[in-house]
This record gives structure tokens, sequence and C-alpha cells, in this order.
């Protein structure tokens, strides 16, 4: 009896599956933000590389990004950030290099606990995030600094003034 839903097992090739499969050589380069992909016949492919130059200028003047230019000004503040970094006397004690910090004319601005995480590294002192807001949570209860939550940056601290305990 034949089955309506049996299809015979078929031996050769499907050509349309051929087309659309990888071709032989594949390279694939990324360099900073740039992504690169070429296909093909290898001679293809490497005659192309000598072009590459040439065919990144054409396409990258053709489409003007304004994501690479908004992260160009993302990234200017940050390395000027990155340069005023205060610098904090070594410690094994959490709570003394966030008061150090916070101390400092860098930790008169409020900041969130993610600056003040790589302000610590970059002063060699490592503590994991939780433990770091732990201590933030203890030295606010304690008086010694202020919180509050920023729509946009989230929680900020600073060190509780005199004037304002």
């Amino acid at each position: 009896m034949f089955n309506k839903y049996y299809k015979p097992h078929n031996t050769t090739p499907n050509t349309s599956c051929e087309k659309m499969s990888r071709p032989p050589f594949h390279l694939k380069i990324r360099i900073g933000e740039v992504e690169v992909e070429l296909g093909g016949e290898k001679a293809e492919v490497l005659s192309t590389l000598d072009e590459l130059p040439r065919i990144v200028e054409k396409v990258s003047a053709s489409f003007p990004s304004e994501s690479t230019t908004n992260k160009q000004r993302q990234k200017k503040p940050q390395e000027n950030e990155s340069e005023a970094l205060p610098q904090i006397p070594r410690t094994t004690q959490c709570s003394e290099a966030v008061t150090s910090l916070l101390s400092e004319n860098w930790g008169k601005t409020p900041r969130t606990i993610s600056e003040l995480r790589e302000a610590m590294e970059a002063n060699a002192v490592f503590f994991p995030k939780t433990t770091l807001s732990g201590v933030l949570v203890w030295l606010v209860k304690k008086g010694t600094v202020r919180r509050w939550k920023d729509k946009k940056r989230g929680y900020l601290y600073t060190m509780n003034t005199p004037e304002t305990k």
C-alpha cells in the first residue's frame, strides 16, 4: 500500500542548498569597531584583501555613523575621569578605601558604585561589587556616607558633611 506521507530518500545533492552554503574560503576580520567578512574562492578573497583599505574607506564615507561619533564623544569624558582618579593608600579594608575616595575632591561629586569600584581598581584595591555595596549600605546607616537615587544613574554616594548630619 502506498503511504502519501512517504518521501523516498534522494541520494543526489540538492543544488539549491549548495548555493546557500558557505563559500569554500571564508575570512572574517575585526579591527576595533569595524568587522569585515569575505567569502569565495581563495584567489578572489586574497586579491580583494589588497583592495580592502579602499573598500572600507568608500563604505565609511557612504555611511557616516552617528553611533561612532557618539562613542567618541562618550569616551572623551571617561578618559578625562580616569586621569582625575584620586590616589588613595593601599588598604585591606573596603570601608577605608571608600571613605578615602569620597574624602578627596573627586568624591565631592556624587559617584555611582561603578565609579567607586573603578577608582578603587585604579589604586590596586580590589573588592567584589557585593562587598562594596554592603559596605556602602553600612556606611550610609552609620551616617558617614549619604546616598540617594538618581533616575538616570542609579544610587549616588558622597561623604556626609557635618552640616548635613
